[in-house]
């Protein structure tokens, strides 16, 4: 026993005695050919290639370490290099290529720096390979056809940066991915890969503060045809990284705990790439969305919205349809969104840029829009489309509309003056206060010739109803015409102080009078429309003197048959077919209808 653990010693003593021999013979053979190794990976890159040192490490097992690796760029995108790292270690399991296959049991790169670059002309990458990268590729032979068995166990990447230069557009974009991490098991030429990646995104140069924490996974499951995943995620992304402004003042707009996913198909020119895009909450444009849940398709140019649901203003917006990602100018899309109980003061707030609270009341409708481009000038040709907007019961805060109007009607100092007195009069406590609240608003809207067409505006309150139509022009300038009615017992009121003057406020036992709407959608103006008012009183008065006349005429002609048989004691006859009231009716008319022409 003691010869055999004698004899076990000795022979890993020479087997240590071995793998330092070999060691040293390595590392003596790679410093001696360090020059023959740099031509040839300069051959198969197209550009210079150099190192510092080679030498055979140990990391997870016998490795060959590369320091000071450079692979030159392209001169036409620069001088600075195109990789660039500390060091980068390599395990080859030396029984596993006796088989013919090349098993790396580890790739490492420590502190790499990648520079990508896109112009006009194509990418700075385009050229690695050299001109036996754009010539026609060589028949293989027998031997060569055998496709190489490679295994990388595991990949990492430590402390990399990537540095991507976009001057294929005036505008640009120059950002730098700091402290990249990568790491990646059991991969192979055929597949399937899975790598995990994260990494800090920042401006090259601006506003440090929209730095982008950004992590995620690639997955391929065969590389011919490619076909596979790609998941982003963010704790918190600044759409500012990318140059993308929706509000103004200065405000960090933000999307929190953001989730893409985006599916490559292996027919992904035929079906294109469906894209999950996801997010708790977000501040852009002004607003501050709740949930987000996108579900679209690119294909080519084109994105198709299968479902936009954003959590808005206390309510949803839902959208779908179909937009072509070109030129701004000619960008045709066809959009139909669902609203649903959105708080129509905060929408006011930011889209017409008024102050908050300044109009109470749930909003829900629908909205379907189209037009050939996104840039102001082709949708002011080209929109069109239908709006349905209903808002709940809530109130006009500061501002008392009935109060306006009748503080209007006394321009006119006839008329007016008498209507705006009667009103005062009859409904002192309806003027009263800052506030119009009201039961709900109804409008119905046609997009067509660059303006908004309102066929139907209605708002109800406890006291009146205003039913509109008009149309407001894409520029924000409103014009149109409607009416106000007074209800029941507000009109009873009016008309009980209006005296002489009730016949001229409407038809029946309703008080109704024209308006008039001018201003801008941000500043609405609401007011009497004096000159009809006018016409309808001189129309009213007219009819009623001619009946009068007509009535006068009649009576003295055939006199007032009814009151001098009763003054005569006598019952009134029954008129028979030719008896003279008939005529009388026949000649009534006809004066009527002389004094109608």
């Amino acid at each position: 026993m003691r010869r055999f653990i004698i004899g076990l010693v000795v022979v890993g003593a020479l087997a240590i005695a071995a793998v330092v021999f070999a060691v040293v013979n390595l590392n003596g053979f790679l410093e001696g050919n360090r020059e023959r190794l740099t031509a040839l990976a300069s051959d198969a890159a197209g550009r210079e290639v150099d190192f510092e040192r080679a030498s055979v490490a140990f990391s997870g097992g016998l490795a060959v370490r590369l320091d000071g690796l450079r692979v030159s760029e392209d001169p036409r995108f620069g001088e600075s290099d195109f990789v660039r790292l500390e060091s980068a270690y390599a395990g080859v399991d030396l029984w596993s290529a006796l088989q013919g296959r090349v098993a790396v049991s580890g790739i490492r790169l420590e502190a790499p720096t990648l520079r990508i670059v896109q112009t006009a002309e194509g990418w700075n990458f385009d050229s690695l390979g050299g001109a036996a990268a754009e010539g026609p590729e060589a028949e293989p032979t027998d031997e060569e056809s055998e496709p190489l068995a490679l295994a990388i166990a595991a990949l990492e990447i430590v402390d990399g940066t990537i540095v991507f230069v976009d001057r294929s557009t005036p505008d640009g974009m120059a950002l730098v991915v700091e402290q990249f991490q990568s790491s990646g098991t059991d991969l192979s030429l055929t597949g399937p890969i899975a790598i995990d990646f994260e990494g800090r995104v920042r401006p090259m140069e601006g506003n440090v503060a929209v730095a982008t924490q950004l992590g995620g996974r690639v997955e391929i499951d065969p590389l011919e045809p490619l076909a596979g995943r790609v998941r982003l995620e963010s704790p918190a992304f600044f759409p500012g990284l990318l140059g993308l402004v929706f509000e103004e003042g200065g405000t960090l707009e933000h999307v929190d705990s953001l989730d893409i996913r985006v599916e490559l198909p292996a027919d992904a020119a035929k079906s294109g790439y469906p894209i999950r895009l996801q997010a708790e909450s977000a501040r852009l444009a002004g607003f501050d969305f709740g949930e987000i849940d996108f579900a679209i398709r690119f294909r080519d140019e084109d994105l198709s919205i299968d479902r936009a649901a954003i959590d808005l203003a206390g309510g949803r917006v839902e959208v779908a349809g179909d937009v072509a990602l070109g030129d701004p100018g000619s960008s045709p899309f066809d959009l139909k969104t669902k609203i649903r109980d959105l708080d129509s003061g905060e929408l006011a707030a930011v889209l017409l840029d008024i102050p908050r609270g300044t109009i109470t009341g749930s909003i829900g409708g629908d909205v379907d829009l189209a037009g050939d481009g996104l840039e102001w000038e082709s949708l002011k040709q080209s929109l069109i489309g239908q709006i349905r907007l209903d808002v709940g019961e809530g109130a006009l805060e500061r501002v008392n509309v009935l109060d306006n109007l009748v503080g209007r009607l006394v321009a006119d100092p006839g008329l007016g003056v008498l209507v705006a007195n009667s009103i005062r009069d009859a409904a002192p406590q309806a003027l009263e206060g800052n506030r119009t609240p009201f039961d709900g608003v109804n409008m119905a809207i046609e997009v067509v010739d660059g303006a908004l067409r309102a066929d139907e505006f209605t708002i109800e309150t406890g006291d009146f109803a205003i039913a509109a139509a008009g149309t407001l022009g894409l520029d924000g300038a409103l014009s149109g015409k409607g009416t106000i009615r007074f209800s029941d017992s507000l009109s009873q009121d009016i008309l009980a102080k209006a005296d002489r003057l009730a016949p001229l406020l409407g038809d029946g036992d309703r008080v109704e009078f024209p308006l008039r709407f001018g201003g801008a959608a941000d500043s609405p103006r609401v007011l009497p429309d004096l000159k009809a008012l006018a016409s309808s009183a001189r129309a009213t008065a007219t009819k009623e003197l001619k009946q009068q006349v007509a009535k006068k005429l009649t009576d003295a002609i055939f006199g007032r048959k009814e009151d001098d048989e009763k003054r005569d004691g006598e019952e009134p006859s029954e008129p028979g077919a030719g008896d003279p009231p008939d005529a009388r009716e026949l000649l009534e008319d006809g004066l009527k209808g002389l004094f109608g022409r």
